[in-house]
């Protein structure tokens, strides 16, 4: 059987043609012609960013009075970067993935994904903080009791190439300098080893002897469990103590270590960034507090793979020198957007559609194109085989 199909005897080539040349010109409009939209939650994100650099600049002075910075590895100087190894360095890191984290706007980052988890002022937030990113522990930190939430953190030691692996400057020294200057409010509850099993197996006698003295010199109880289900049973139950019947709200893992995130699995079956609810590719039997805090709908942000994460939020990665400014306050698309004029978009749609209708439902675009008359009759439209 043959179809037939109508065609509008006033419709002419010019006249599609003329359309198309009309869409393509207003769509390019639209792209172009987009305008800076300031995002949610904007003086939030810029009070955490403000406090994360004034963090950042106290802890530069610090590293100065320790070690100097080299700007080969450092080239913003911002002195949170470590050096290659030392004998608290556990594994590997990625240098550019350090030098991306020494943003202070990665605390409005921190801010937007916690508010997206819809955690609100008195919640209590989990945070699970390695000495391999001490700029995204300082972000988190802040990001947090910007927003007026409780935070409730437990540190590791250890650290991986060119995080805080000074054994002179730990993470944990860090933060307590920074508690005790009143830059922070709340500061570790705990604090283990880190490195292999969270107990330091992989270092040397004289890499735990320099943990164990920065933990005691920090004052804090050290988590030694005998094995790895042990280690993550102590930090659940920790957690669980300290926000007591409220529980938490959120969980925020930074970087790799393997009790908090769930061993080098849990670092991949978990994307970058905010996770609402478990991961459909994760194991059963995939243990670590990240883990078990999503499996019970705990709302996770998991800080890894940071230049995709920096990309994603319009930050520099990593930043050069000579784009100092961009590290500053109040700079990337987490703050402001470039996003469609909307009223622009919506009046090139009516054009469109009513350039749709002038031309093929009625012969009032016909009779433009013309001069005033149609060639044709008018009349049904023409069948076609």
């Amino acid at each position: 059987m043959k179809k037939v199909i109508w065609r509008p005897k006033a419709v002419s080539r010019p006249a599609m043609i003329l359309i198309a040349l009309m869409s393509a010109i207003g769509m390019l409009m639209v792209e172009q012609l987009r305008e800076p939209r300031q995002q949610p939650y904007y003086q939030d994100k810029l009070d955490a960013a403000e406090l994360a650099q004034r963090a950042f600049e106290d802890i530069k002075k610090l590293r100065q009075r320790v070690e100097e910075i080299d700007p080969e590895f450092d080239p913003l100087e911002t002195g949170l970067i470590g050096v290659n190894t030392s004998s608290v360095t556990s594994v590997h890191g990625v240098l550019p993935s350090k030098q991306t984290a020494a943003n202070p706007n990665f605390a409005a980052v921190v801010v937007d994904m916690l508010k997206r988890a819809g955690v609100k002022e008195g919640d209590y937030v989990g945070l699970g903080l390695s000495g391999s990113f001490p700029s995204l522990n300082i972000c988190s930190i802040v990001a947090v009791e910007a927003i007026g939430a409780e935070p409730i953190i437990i540190s590791s030691g250890a650290a991986s190439e060119w995080g805080a692996n000074l054994p002179e400057l730990l993470w944990i020294d860090m933060e307590k300098h920074l508690y005790d200057q009143g830059i922070i409010e709340k500061r570790s509850i705990a604090a283990s080893m880190g490195g292999e099993e969270d107990r330091a197996k992989n270092l040397t006698a004289d890499g735990k002897v320099d943990i164990e003295e920065a933990i005691e010199r920090c004052e804090l109880p050290l988590i030694a469990a005998k094995d790895f289900a042990g280690a993550v049973d102590a930090r659940m139950d920790l957690i669980r103590d300290k926000a007591a019947r409220q529980g938490i709200k959120c969980y925020i893992n930074v970087g790799g270590g393997a009790v908090s995130a769930g061993t080098s699995v849990g670092k991949k079956v978990f994307d970058e960034g905010l996770n609402l609810r478990p991961p459909v590719r994760m194991p059963t039997d995939l243990d670590g507090v990240m883990p078990r805090l999503s499996n019970q709908g705990v709302p996770v942000i998991n800080l890894v793979q940071i230049v995709d994460l920096a990309e994603r939020f319009g930050l520099p990665a990593p930043p050069a020198p000579e784009f100092r400014e961009l590290i500053e306050p109040g700079h990337g698309a987490v703050f402001v957007r470039e996003d469609y004029n909307r009223p622009l978009a919506i009046g090139v749609l009516v054009v469109i559609v009513a350039s749709l209708f002038g031309f093929i439902r009625s012969d009032v675009g016909f009779r433009l194109l013309q001069g005033g008359h149609s060639n044709k009759p008018s009349g049904h439209p023409e069948p076609m085989v």
